[in-house]
C-alpha cells in the first residue's frame, strides 16, 4: 500500500496538530513540506484547497486538522483515541477543540506573523523552511513583498489592534484553562489525554515554544523582542507550563 501523506507548512501549528496525531498512532507518513504559498503548488491539486495540513490516507483526502483526528481515531485501537466514547464527555472534548482552532491557533499565529513581518526575513527564515525545497528559501527572498501581502489577506489583516485584541483573548482562553484545571485534573477532560489536550498544546504552542515539538522552533534569544516578554510570561502560567508538560510526555508517545 502507498504510505500515507501529510502536505504541511513547517512551522504551522494546525500541521504540528496532524503530525502528532499520526506520529502518535505509530503510522509511517510521508510529510510534504512547502513554505507558505509556495504549498499551493500542491494544495490545489491534492484538494482543490488553499489550507493545509492535507492528509490522504487510503482512498480519503482531508482538508482539515480536526478531520484528520477523526478519520485517525477510526483507524486507532481503543486506548489510543483522542475523542471518548461517553457522549457528554466527548462533547465537552470537541468543544474545546474547536475553540482552539477557531480563536487560540487563529489568535497565536495573527500574533506570530505580525511579530515576524515587520524585520528581517533572516530572522524566521532558517525557522520556517526546515524541510522544504532548498530553492523555496532563495525564491522567497525575492518575492517576499508580494507574498507578505498575499499572507495578510489570508489572515484577514494585521492591523495592531487586531493583534493586541487576539492576544487578550489569547490570556482569557489559558486563563479559562487554569481555571478547569485548579481541581487537580491531569487532563482538561478527564483522566486520559483526549483532542482537547493536543489542541490546546499545539494551538498555544506559538506563545510557550516548547523543544519537543514537530520542527526546531526559535530559541528565547532568537525572538523579536516584543515577542520574548510575552512568551516568558506564557511559559509562566500554569496552562503555559501544562502546555510544556504535554509536549514532553505525550509528543514522543507511541501508542500502536
Amino acid at each position: 500500500m502507498n504510505k500515507p501523506h501529510l502536505l504541511t507548512i513547517p512551522m504551522s501549528h494546525y500541521c504540528e496538530k496532524a503530525r502528532w496525531a499520526l506520529e502518535r498512532l505509530g503510522i509511517d507518513y510521508i510529510e510534504v513540506r512547502q513554505l507558505q504559498a509556495f504549498h499551493y503548488l500542491y494544495s490545489f491539486p491534492w484538494a482543490k484547497s488553499p489550507m493545509v495540513p492535507i492528509l490522504r490516507i487510503g482512498a480519503e483526502t482531508l482538508t482539515d486538522s480536526t478531520d484528520i483526528l477523526h478519520a485517525l481515531d477510526r483507524r486507532a485501537p481503543p486506548h489510543a483515541r483522542l475523542f471518548p466514547e461517553d457522549p457528554a464527555t466527548r462533547r465537552e472534548v470537541e468543544r474545546l477543540e474547536e475553540l482552539f482552532d477557531a480563536e487560540l491557533g487563529v489568535f497565536s499565529r495573527l500574533w506570530v506573523y505580525a511579530s515576524y513581518m515587520p524585520g528581517s526575513l533572516d530572522k524566521i527564515i532558517d525557522i520556517a523552511a526546515q524541510g522544504v525545497p532548498r530553492w523555496q528559501p532563495r525564491v522567497l527572498k525575492f518575492v517576499f513583498p508580494v507574498i507578505r501581502g498575499v499572507l495578510s489577506w489570508r489572515l484577514g489583516g494585521l492591523e495592531a489592534s487586531r493583534v493586541a485584541a487576539g492576544l487578550v483573548r489569547s490570556k482569557e482562553i489559558f486563563s479559562e484553562m487554569e481555571d478547569r484545571l485548579k481541581d487537580g485534573r491531569p487532563y482538561l477532560c478527564g483522566d486520559r489525554f483526549t483532542a482537547a489536550d493536543l489542541g490546546f498544546a499545539c494551538m498555544g504552542a506559538p506563545f510557550v515554544l516548547p523543544r519537543e515539538y514537530g520542527i526546531r522552533l526559535p530559541d528565547l534569544h532568537e525572538l523579536p523582542p516584543n515577542m520574548l516578554p510575552e512568551v516568558t510570561a506564557f511559559r509562566a502560567r500554569p496552562a503555559g507550563k501544562f502546555i510544556l508538560d504535554l509536549f514532553a510526555r505525550h509528543r514522543q508517545e507511541r501508542l500502536a
